[in-house]
């Protein structure tokens, strides 16, 4: 479990749903921090959160990772172990293609879905969209059970 204010990584990515305001978990909680700079986005449609679209965002030095990655998860109701691999591989390979060595990933909202099999399929995605690039990634939870559980099966 780690604080988002305290994260020393290259990047946070923090998924979110197309269809759930305001923002939740991981995202909810650098929109806060960020002063409301992600929901800025989505307000003046820039993001919406379809599966596969993602936006980068500077964090003005408010916490130590100099880059966020919003990746959109699309509709919640459509939300499938095999949605979530895709975004996983979406997310890794763009933070790869942007340099990114380590980083710190919201699980993306998995309070909705903590089965293993959701997180099996986290584990493959991030796994693809690395390649054989070296990408370190920390995972943020909401507790030390959800921490130590989603650890044990992407492999933090």
């Amino acid at each position: 479990m780690h604080d988002i204010k305290k994260l020393e990584t290259d990047a946070v990515a923090v998924g979110f749903f197309e269809d759930i305001r305001p923002l939740k978990g991981a995202a909810g909680a650098l929109d806060w921090v960020l002063c409301g700079s992600l929901s800025h986005l989505i307000l003046h449609n820039k993001i919406r959160g379809t599966l596969g679209e993602v936006a980068l965002l500077t964090t003005k030095r408010k916490i130590p990772a100099p880059k966020v990655f919003m990746v959109g998860l699309g509709p919640r109701s459509q939300m499938t172990p095999a949605t979530l691999r895709e975004a996983s591989r979406i997310a890794a390979a763009i933070m790869v293609g942007a340099g990114v060595m380590r980083a710190a990933l919201d699980c993306f909202p998995l309070w909705t879905a903590q089965s293993e099999e959701y997180l099996s399929f986290v584990r493959q995605g991030l796994e693809e969209g690395a390649g054989d690039h070296a990408l370190e990634i920390n995972l943020l939870a909401s507790d030390a059970a959800s921490f130590e559980r989603m650890s044990r099966f992407v492999g933090a």
